[in-house]
């Protein structure tokens, strides 16, 4: 079900990757690389993706890149960094590292989204890294960087929230959420 809503999909990929030991969008799950698994379910949901990177070589996927504006803080400013480049209300951010996600996790997460700034799923634990951010956000969030606050799941208590638990949902699988940070853990999702 596709809505008229216009939404900015932004594929967070400037992590250090210190785990994996080299860049972990470009490690190869089942012939693809991890951020064109991200790419091909998201790019169905939203009116564009922008990939948070500052490596040069995510050109090749054939979509924007834009960098980091404030360095080595991690993910809360890859979000800062996608809601000051964004020109849509709604923004659907999302890591590059998780390879199971689907367009159905994504189109739910979307049509829950209405009248709050931010909306994510909720595990065990809120899925920060997957989810609408508003560029209503960006004000407050960039003052609460500012001041120190780097935890994205302190960040997100400061807005408008809803937080939507998913433990006993169809759409989310067991691996929806898995990210792949070490050479171990993708060779086990590679066997």
């Amino acid at each position: 079900m596709q809505t008229n809503e216009n939404i900015t999909g932004y594929i967070l990929s400037g992590g250090k990757s210190s785990r994996m030991g080299s860049d972990k969008a470009l490690k190869l799950l089942h012939g693809k690389t991890l951020i064109e698994h991200v790419i091909t379910q998201l790019e169905t949901e939203v009116n564009s993706v922008v990939i948070v990177s500052d490596n040069p070589d995510h050109k090749s996927f054939g979509k924007p890149v834009i960098k980091d504006l404030i360095k080595n803080i991690g993910p809360a400013g890859g979000i800062y960094s996608a809601l000051s480049h964004t020109v849509t209300e709604k923004n659907f951010i999302v890591s590059c590292d998780m390879p199971y996600i689907t367009s159905e996790g994504i189109r739910y997460i979307i049509d829950q989204s209405q009248d709050f700034e931010i909306t994510i799923p909720k595990l065990e634990f809120p899925q920060t890294l997957f989810g609408i951010y508003s560029k209503k956000c960006l004000p407050l969030w960039e003052k609460l960087i500012q001041s120190g606050q780097l935890s994205l799941r302190q960040l997100i208590t400061h807005f408008k929230l809803n937080l939507l638990p998913v433990n006993d949902s169809s759409i989310f699988s067991e691996k929806f959420f898995s990210n792949i940070n070490s050479p171990s853990e993708l060779d086990v999702f590679n066997n």
